[in-house]
């Protein structure tokens, strides 16, 4: 009898050692990532480029023509890359912040160095999350980070982050050092002269320089690429590496990252696998995939393929190996506060169509952050020449408000110039899309249409849910009535009036927020309106929602009295969020007529009570508003 026990536990402990390979028969993978820029690659079909590392990956390797970043900036793409989750369904869709995640977000390095890989990562994080600070995520993860230090014979997954292609890498100081580094030519090696230029841009020497210059840093990271793949070779590795490239997002001048547009979110994918690991590809080599990809996908796809466990809490779908799954039909997008402006817009294509619902349309994305303006000649021409009046129609654009629903064919109109959403011929299409947006914000539970500095009052210590994440998934979160009433705001309509003040007294706090900015939408002179808002302000208990009430009051015709509130609601913010949309909404509402210069010291001065570790970026991003405001004074930042 104990003999035939005996004989039962080896053959069980066989077949569960079986069913994985041991670490050290498994794959290395390099992944190299570049940053800001869209596929200006020469195996993407782009002729001026000068890409030859890249192409040659490509032509042995898997090239992704559909491949997309979920979002158009690095710090949301890069937490969506990290767990396989999109960020608006665990709340780090805001560009910058510190969302407190609960234990059960999965991180893909956790759990490859489960199962025995030596990961490590050279160096650029940007999680937008409590993860940022997680020492656990990676064995290494600094500047001098790299899978030679592994023990002998274990399995490696190195990241290597590439920042020439930056958009801060553009700037004259920067161009002046690669050219004295001998990095770059010191004339661009594409005469600007000869750059085709997107429609978008007017024509003038600064952004026509930035285009060449742009083209000069993509070679560059290039070799950085090859020198990459050179070490591999040099190190004998080759042969059992899998290497991934790809962009975190599109870019990198002016109306391409941070935007919901293809080129602010297209992204070049390429992936190779050795012969000794091909049969994990599910492709040939030298293979063209036009299936849609994204971010989303990626950590599942990784686990998968290294034999790993995927949680089911991951969303994305499996795009290579024995477990490949079906191709989804649509890929999707997010855009919210970027850096110091609020905003939130969603996308979706299917990869020829894409349609953008744009939630708060009042603000032009061209007066969104600042941050493009100090660091690239393109972006501040751009603003020049629609200041002077010599942009035409479609250049204008960028610093108009927001069409409340777009639509672009990208095979006719790659560069999303001209939408098409008005046209009768298109309104399936544009049914089709709409209805596909709004079933995925039902479905993943989009955080987005909660207001950022309303999470403090939602969640936290000694509340009901200790993350927003959480509050998200209960049933308290009534998202399937929020959605269709935050779409019936953002229309502005004054036949909607009556819906916008029902709202405003519904007992959900998300609720009353879209019912005060359908107000904010349709406000002008209303004297009955101003009587409405000015008793729903005293009465309202949750700060952001008393602030856009007054920002729809000085709309309505008493911009005196909204400023007073605006005023006294910002100095006395409870933290670094309901400041930051204090500050946005003085300007927006432009009552910020009425601050003087103290008072802009007197912001900059301002204390909080709250967790710096939390709502730090808060903070920080307020300070580029008033230093902003300082530095023009006593001019006024435009900003609609």
């Amino acid at each position: 009898m104990k003999i035939k026990f005996l004989i039962i536990v080896l053959l069980v402990s066989f077949s569960l050692t079986s069913c994985k390979p041991k670490a050290q028969e498994r794959p290395n993978v390099l992944w190299i990532t570049c940053e800001d820029i869209s596929p200006y690659i020469g195996s993407y079909g782009f002729e001026q480029a000068l890409t030859p590392n890249l192409d040659k990956l490509a032509e042995k390797g898997i090239r992704f023509t559909n491949a997309y970043s979920n979002a158009p900036v690095c710090g949301v793409a890069r937490t969506t890359l990290l767990t396989g989750m999109y960020a608006p369904t665990t709340g780090t869709h805001n560009f910058r912040t510190n969302t407190q995640l609960p234990i059960d977000i999965p991180a893909y390095p956790k759990i490859l160095r489960e199962a025995g890989y030596y990961c490590t990562n050279n160096y650029k994080k940007d999680y937008n999350s409590s993860y940022e600070t997680d020492r656990s995520l990676w064995d290494v993860s600094s500047k001098k980070a790299h899978y030679k230090t592994r023990k002998e014979g274990q399995p490696f997954f190195a990241v290597f982050n590439l920042i020439e292609t930056h958009e801060s890498q553009l700037a004259t100081e920067k161009i002046k050092k690669y050219v004295a580094d001998g990095d770059i030519p010191k004339k661009p090696r594409i005469n600007p002269a000869d750059i085709e230029l997107p429609p978008y841009h007017p024509d003038v020497p600064e952004i026509r320089e930035d285009w060449a210059r742009l083209h000069d840093l993509i070679t560059l990271m290039d070799k950085k690429v090859g020198n990459l793949l050179k070490e591999l070779k040099d190190n004998n590795l080759e042969d059992n590496t899998i290497v991934f490239f790809c962009s975190d997002h599109g870019g990198m001048l002016s109306r391409s990252k941070r935007f919901l547009y293809n080129v602010g979110t297209q992204v070049p994918v390429i992936a190779y696998f050795p012969e000794k690991w091909k049969h994990l590809a599910s492709y040939k080599p030298g293979s063209v995939e036009d299936g849609l990809v994204s971010f989303v996908d990626f950590p599942k796809t990784f686990l998968s393929i290294l034999d790993c466990p995927v949680p089911q809490k991951m969303q994305g779908k499996i795009f290579l190996g024995k477990h490949k799954e079906e191709k989804p039909n649509y890929v999707h997008f997010y855009r919210d506060r970027m850096s110091e402006r609020y905003d939130f817009n969603r996308a979706v294509t299917d990869g020829r169509y894409y349609l953008i619902q744009n939630f708060v349309p009042h603000r032009p994305r061209g007066r969104s952050t600042r941050y493009g303006y100090t660091v690239q000649q393109n972006w501040r021409a751009n603003e020049e020449s629609y200041q002077n009046g010599t942009s035409n129609a479609i250049q204008s654009q960028f610093y108009q408000p927001k069409k409340i629903v777009e639509l672009f064919d990208t095979k006719t109109d790659p560069w999303h110039v001209n939408s098409i959403a008005d046209k009768e011929k298109n309104a399936t299409k544009l049914n089709e899309l709409s209805k596909e947006l709004d079933r995925w914000m039902l479905e993943v539970k989009d955080i987005g249409l909660i207001p950022e500095p309303m999470f403090y009052d939602l969640v936290g210590d000694g509340k009901k849910y200790a993350t927003i994440y959480e509050y998200a998934q209960s049933t308290d979160y009534k998202i399937e009535r929020i959605l269709p009433i935050a779409k019936l705001a953002a229309k502005g309509k004054i036949e909607n009036k009556t819906d916008y003040l029902s709202f405003i007294n519904d007992q959900n706090p998300i609720i009353r927020y879209w019912g005060f900015y359908g107000i904010f939408r349709i406000a002008q002179n209303d004297k009955e309106l101003q009587k409405i808002l000015i008793k729903s302000i005293k009465q309202e208990e949750i700060p952001v929602n008393r602030l856009i009430a007054a920002q729809a009051l000085a709309l309505s015709g008493d911009d005196k009295l909204a400023f007073e509130y605006l005023d006294n609601e910002t100095k006395n913010a409870r933290d670094g969020y309901v400041f930051l949309f204090g500050l946005n909404a003085l300007q927006y509402s432009h009552t910020d007529k009425y601050l003087t210069k103290k008072d802009w010291l007197a912001f900059k001065k301002q204390q909080f009570n709250t967790d710096d570790k939390i709502d730090r970026f808060g903070k920080e991003y307020s300070k580029r508003i008033i230093n902003d405001a300082l530095n023009l004074w006593p001019e006024r930042r435009i900003v609609d």
